[in-house]
């Protein structure tokens, strides 16, 4: 099961955070994680791979947007974070891909955040506040060995897109505060 990070691997994502969930998931066989792109906190994470012995870790470079999409494919489970000491809400570009693609989402968030409350509403993924590494640790888990759980996410992020953030829903969205 390959958990698959897309992005900038920087200070506002707080990348030490999928790497404690990688570390604390070095007894779980299949799980895996792949973490693509670049940002200031590559070297922090290539350090921590070596320094943790994190053999369930592939640490990329960034590729092409087409390059992406084919990877995203490939993999199970959508990964994202973000710093807890965030202070606005925020919508990584990444989840529409996962959305696309159909993968349940698996993510940390900064507190106040709205985007959990969208993603757990929709039954799309399972979401934490940030630090909250034993629940992170635990969906992570949940996604890992219920396949059904998987496959009935991912159809939800699908329909969560279509029905909220794709162009039609927007369009339906406008026309229905212009008529009133």
């Amino acid at each position: 099961m390959v958990y698959f990070y897309g992005g900038n691997i920087g200070h506002a994502q707080d990348m030490m955070n999928i790497v404690r969930l990688a570390k604390a998931m070095l007894s779980e066989p299949n799980a895996h994680f792949v973490l693509v792109g670049a940002g200031d906190e590559v070297e922090l994470v290539r350090n921590s791979i070596a320094q943790y012995q994190l053999d369930n870790i592939t640490l990329l470079p960034p590729v092409t947007q087409d390059e992406f999409k084919k990877m995203l494919a490939e993999f199970d489970i959508g990964l994202f974070s973000l710093h807890h000491d965030h202070t606005t809400h925020n919508f990584p570009g990444k989840l529409l891909g996962y959305m696309v693609q159909e993968k349940p989402i698996l993510g940390s968030v900064n507190p106040d955040n709205d985007l959990q409350d969208v993603i757990e509403n929709a039954n799309a993924g399972l979401v934490t506040i940030n630090g909250d590494d034993e629940s992170l640790l635990n969906n992570a888990l949940n996604l890992l060995h219920d396949s059904d759980l998987r496959e009935t996410m991912g159809a939800n992020a699908k329909q969560l897109l279509l029905d909220v953030f794709s162009v039609q829903a927007a369009a339906n969205r406008i026309l229905a505060t212009t008529l009133n």
